[in-house]
């Protein structure tokens, strides 16, 4: 049930091994060796981005959602004064298409801006310059970070963890949470969770805030997930959680299904983010959708653009399509865009769009796609769904009171 290929194996291998030792891991200590175990996590593996196998992101649909993000740089470069330098790190940047998007964007846009553009393309473990002036950036990253899971039991906070049968076979168990961090976060909560009610928790926001804050001296943080406030992440929409998995195009399996080899994500509650933010010395400027995002950094003009040039009637409507894929709301435009400042106060979302002039005389410039992005209308994704609590039923569950 679980697979047999040799990656899977590995993370299997670990993950019993540290059951073994300490009797139960927590569910984030599961989601963090599955994901990121040097060489054999889902994101790790030595063979070459099988993620790219499970799910599309905006940086691949489209060489726009680049050239968008390019725009809001060079606004919040001239904010800055027009630094001679003006640092981008990425992080959690894959195969840096994002990267590659921005940069030749910003080469057609303004020259003095892309002159000044430093851009650093890192994964989430590697070294990154620190102080700097400039932004930090992340796309679908942190729904990533490897999260606690609960359930309310009689009224009160069960926690998730993962051990082992008398056969050896993984399975999860609740006990009452003594995580103090948990309780208290949720006790918080302005509604009381409900009986029967599950959830998240994301164990690396706090620390990840930390880093960001000691990355940047002074500038911007955008951030670019799925998710919401905390009052919507924990209402009764969200009665059974959030926890997501991604294989080939089909989500909702069982974690411990495919484990190494599927995608593990959460969403991310927004409002710890800009909580935590706010004890590093970052400032809030705004939660808005992708799609509004995009529409403020010239993805309108640049699919009017796209309608009146000649080309090929097939690339024009793969473009085109593409296009509309990252503005809707059912596809990637539903996702969030956080926007965050250090040293920058006084500003709002307002200030960071270019005026609509400026906007139709970058249209000039929109990008078309090339072999770094996927095919959509040439592609059939599977969009199958399998609520994740009915394949829970293969495996042991026990809760020690």
């Amino acid at each position: 049930m679980n697979g047999n290929t040799e990656q899977s194996s590995h993370v299997i291998n670990e993950i019993r091994t540290r059951i073994t030792e300490k009797g139960k891991i927590s569910f984030s200590e599961f989601m963090e060796v599955a994901l990121y175990l040097p060489g054999y996590g889902y994101y790790c593996s030595d063979e070459k981005q099988p993620y790219r196998e499970d799910y599309y992101t905006s940086p691949s649909v489209s060489p726009v959602f680049g050239a968008c993000i390019a725009i809001q740089l060079r606004q919040m470069w001239m904010l800055l004064d027009r630094p001679k330098e003006i640092a981008v790190v990425e992080i959690g940047s894959g195969n840096g298409v994002l990267s590659r998007d921005i940069t030749n964007a910003a080469g057609k846009l303004d020259i003095e801006f892309a002159d000044s553009l430093k851009y650093f393309s890192t994964d989430i473990r590697d070294e990154v310059p620190t102080q700097i002036t400039g932004c930090v950036i992340s796309n679908e990253l942190l729904d990533a970070f490897p999260v606690a899971r609960f359930k309310i039991l009689d009224g009160e906070i069960h926690e998730v963890f993962v051990a082992l049968d008398d056969n050896e076979n993984i399975v999860e168990i609740t006990e009452r949470s003594s995580n103090s961090l948990i309780n208290e976060y949720l006790n918080s909560l302005e509604t009381p969770l409900a009986d029967g009610q599950k959830g998240e928790f994301n164990t690396g926001i706090d620390n990840w805030m930390a880093r960001v804050s000691d990355i940047l001296k002074e500038g911007f943080i955008i951030t670019i997930d799925y998710g919401s406030y905390k009052d919507d992440l924990y209402s009764k929409s969200n009665f059974k959680g959030s926890l997501q998995t991604y294989y080939k195009h089909v989500y909702g399996l069982s974690p411990y299904q495919k484990i190494g080899q599927q995608d593990l994500t959460a969403k991310v509650d927004f409002s710890r983010v800009i909580e935590s933010g706010a004890k590093n010395g970052i400032f809030n400027i705004g939660l808005i959708d992708q799609a509004e995002f995009l529409q403020n950094t010239g993805i309108v003009q640049m699919q009017n653009h796209l309608r009146n040039i000649s080309l090929n009637i097939n690339e024009k409507q793969e473009n085109l399509h593409s296009i509309d894929m990252l503005c809707r709301p059912e596809n990637l435009g539903g996702f969030k865009v956080l926007i965050q400042s250090k040293q920058q106060t006084e500003l709002s979302l307002e200030k960071l769009w270019p005026s609509i002039d400026e906007l139709e005389s970058f249209a000039k410039y929109t990008p078309l796609k090339n072999n770094d992005h996927i095919k959509i209308l040439s592609n059939k994704y599977s969009n199958s769904y399998i609520e994740i609590d009915d394949l829970f039923e293969g495996f042991t569950e026990t809760s020690n009171q």
